[in-house]
């Protein structure tokens, strides 16, 4: 059986599906005109405020519109729409895909807020890249959506075309909409070019026999021009010979892994964008058969950019934007937004303001003359003003998009913002930043994220803060996986006091496969059976602790470790510990930084035949400092390549006021990072995810976009270490929102 807005029919039999399609359009149509209510108590009051017609097209790109500059693409009716109305030359969708658009068009709220960061289901990552979240799989019931808020105030509302916010149990007639056509009913338009004309001919059935007492918010939703892109019959030779005129293709555009299509030419592409502009003209020409232009608000825009970069060039270009859908360049999420208001047939006018997609939310409500609901879309803000008077300016606000996920676009994990000109991609995935400035560089040609260090870090931490307010979850970075993770302080901190096989297979049962080697005097006899079982369970010997003189080539117990790894033929790190009371003594500063750059230098060149690199540890005092560390290891690198830190944030209380600034200068030297939980005033050392301070932590790890080792630790002798090391590593994933093993 086949349900349709809550009448049920059996479905045919014996018909193909392009029949069924067109029963079930039929069966829609009639139970629209014999069942809508006709008497409503608020019908008196409501004759004055206008209608409200949203047009969503899927995929459309800010260049795919001739009024935007489109040479390829032929858009007479859009553009006849923007004649008569507001161009936004300056909006952006909420999402460079279509899921988050579309909830943030329901909501008024940035998609993150919901949870919703990908398109529904979303790509699973592969076993090599970033572990990412998984996205809500629907706009949750209990926000109040745009449907309802139209509803609440007396309006009757009809959602018709793609949803793609859930399935049966959270669609449109869940969310406020009193008739909802859905793609159950419309057919597959990846197969039928028709499903457009039937969307249009519901709204045709709705209108004729909608409660002409009450105004109506409609909600027409296109699938044009997404993929696969189908070839419109009253279009496509026109545009073959477009396409021929044009010559032959020049190379794509290399985006990162992706290729980028270097002009509009596809000439299918070309006839879907002209069936989705005769789709607008209809609609329009509906309005005007009924008597209803002069009474009806239309908004025209996208969900997001258009498609252009993918493995293989996709069908359109953005240009001069870069990129398209999936990327967080302007290309993915810069779009087509017009507004027209009743009666307005005034010359086209521009808005040059910033409008984010859910901004739609309080907009219409104001034009309508309703009230908003500010509780509710939180992020958005009315530019209904800007409408009356395009030239009006905005005060300025800072916009962000989150987008933690791979794409068939080849996007990676990442995230944006921009602020005024100033536009900031951070990738985690490839671990770098970039920095436009839009007023100068509107095709993102030209990263000054070098040039303006300050701007960058600070719109980092913006961007941050605007996370953590969110409390969003981020694709996990893979030096923070368990495989990838060094356990820390787990020889000497262990209440069962293992030997070393026992140690060897607890750190392979939790899943570890690196140990960084901190010792004392009664485990030097085990140094042996140490190894040996560390290579029998495939565990990486990534490091070595040493506490040593600043003679270290003449230090007793350094030389009985180098010893050692040359008769093992070991190539790992020296973690070495050196004695601030010693360099204390000496009272001219640069003095200081020579002598313990000759320590390190020295021993560096001992060992770099073994292959071993010589990290400098921070253990509180002068040398432990940030800044003091940085200067030795930059002094030591003039003679030694095989030198770099090793940072321990239980050692680092005194310098949190200065992060994450001093991690980006620690960052081109650091061998690894040590974490444990972290709060002020409190315990030196928590567990991972007991510290008040935690998450900041991982912030800053993320902003300065490190990608060494990490090292979790304890030291808590009363512990088991396999129950700390867990807790821990517990702590920690539930941070990053990974689930514990």
């Amino acid at each position: 059986m086949a349900k349709i807005s809550g009448q049920v029919f059996a479905k045919p039999r014996g018909l193909s599906c392009l029949a069924m399609r067109t029963c079930y359009a039929a069966m829609c149509i009639l139970f629209l005109q014999l069942c809508i209510p006709r008497n409503p108590a608020c019908a008196d009051d409501l004759k004055e405020h206008p209608n409200v017609v949203i047009l969503l097209a899927d995929d459309l790109g800010w260049k795919d519109v001739s009024c935007y500059g489109s040479t390829f693409c032929e858009t007479p009716n859009i553009d006849a729409l923007a004649n008569g109305g507001v161009r936004f030359t300056q909006a952006y969708s909420a999402g460079s895909i279509c899921s988050p658009t579309r909830a943030s068009l329901m909501t008024g709220k940035y998609p993150a807020r919901l949870g919703i960061t990908d398109y529904i289901p979303g790509l699973r990552s592969k076993p090599n890249q970033m572990p990412t979240p998984r996205t809500v799989m629907q706009l949750p019931l209990e926000e109040l959506t745009l449907g309802e808020m139209f509803q609440q105030q007396g309006y009757e509302t009809f959602y018709s075309g793609k949803w793609h916010l859930g399935e049966a149990g959270f669609e449109p007639s869940d969310n406020g909409f009193d008739h909802y056509i859905s793609d159950r009913v419309l057919g597959n338009h990846g197969q039928d070019w028709t499903v457009g004309t039937r969307i249009v001919e519901s709204f045709d059935s709705f209108v004729g026999s909608r409660n002409s007492e009450k105004p109506f918010l409609a909600y027409l939703a296109f699938h044009e021009p997404h993929t696969p892109i189908l070839e419109y019959p009253s279009h496509i030779s026109r545009f073959r010979e477009k396409s021929e005129q044009l010559g032959p293709a020049p190379s794509p555009i290399i985006e990162r892994d992706g290729k980028t299509r270097a002009r509009a030419d596809d000439a299918a592409y070309g006839s879907e964008v002209a069936g989705l502009d005769d789709l607008v003209g209809h609609v329009m020409s509906t309005l005007t058969r009924q008597g209803l232009v002069d009474e009806t608000i239309v908004v025209f825009l996208s969900d997001n950019g258009g498609l252009s970069t993918k493995a293989q060039p996709g069908p359109t270009n953005n240009a001069p934007l870069r990129a398209g859908k999936g990327w967080l360049y302007e290309g993915g999420i810069r779009i087509p937004l017009i507004i027209k208001m009743p009666g307005d047939r005034a010359a086209s006018k521009i808005c040059e303001q910033q409008v984010m997609s859910f901004d739609i939310v309080p907009t219409v409500l104001e034009l309508a003359g309703l009230e908003a609901y500010p509780e509710s879309h939180v992020d958005a803000r009315s530019v209904a003003n800007q409408v009356r008077t395009p030239e009006a300016a905005l005060p300025q606000r800072a916009i962000y998009w989150h987008y933690p996920h791979y794409h068939g676009s080849t996007w990676a994990p990442g995230a944006a913002m921009r602020v005024g000109d100033w536009k900031l991609i951070q990738f985690d995935h490839y671990r770098q930043v970039e920095l436009y400035n839009l007023g100068t560089d509107l095709g993102e040609q030209h990263d000054v994220a070098a040039q303006h260090p300050k701007i960058a870090h600070a719109m980092q931490a913006q961007l941050a803060q605007w996370q953590a307010s969110l409390g969003v979850q981020f694709a996990t970075p893979r030096n923070m996986l368990r495989e990838e993770l060094v356990a820390w302080c787990v020889v000497p901190f262990d209440a069962s006091h293992r030997d070393p096989i026992q140690r060897s297979e607890m750190l392979r049962e939790l899943g570890l496969r690196r140990l960084a080697y901190d010792w004392r005097e009664e485990h030097v006899a085990t140094w042996d059976a140490e190894l040996d079982a560390l290579k029998k369970n495939d565990i990486q010997l990534t490091a070595f602790w040493c506490s040593s003189s600043l003679d270290p080539t003449n230090d007793p117990g350094t030389q009985r470790i180098v010893e050692f790894l040359r008769r093992r033929n070991v190539a790992t790190q020296l973690w070495v510990m050196l004695p601030d009371n010693e360099l204390a003594k000496i009272s001219d500063p640069q003095a200081r930084v020579e002598r313990a750059a000759n320590s390190i230098v020295s021993l560096a060149n001992q060992v770099e035949p073994l292959g071993c690199q010589v990290g400098l540890y921070n253990h509180g005092g002068w040398v432990g400092r940030p800044d003091s560390m940085v200067k030795i290891i930059e002094l030591a690198k003039q003679s030694a390549d095989n030198v770099g830190l090793v940072y321990n944030f239980h050692h680092s209380h005194e310098d949190l006021d200065s992060q994450p600034q001093s991690l980006r200068q620690m960052k081109p030297y650091l061998l690894c990072l040590n974490l444990n939980g972290m709060e002020l005033g409190g315990e030196k050392i928590l567990p991972i995810g007991r510290g008040k301070l935690d998450s900041q932590v991982l912030s800053w790890i993320r902003q300065v976009q490190y990608a060494g080792p990490i090292g979790v630790l304890d030291h808590r002798p009363e512990l088991d270490a396999k129950e700390s090391l867990l807790e821990n590593l517990e702590g920690l994933e539930s941070l990053l929102n990974q689930p514990s093993r």
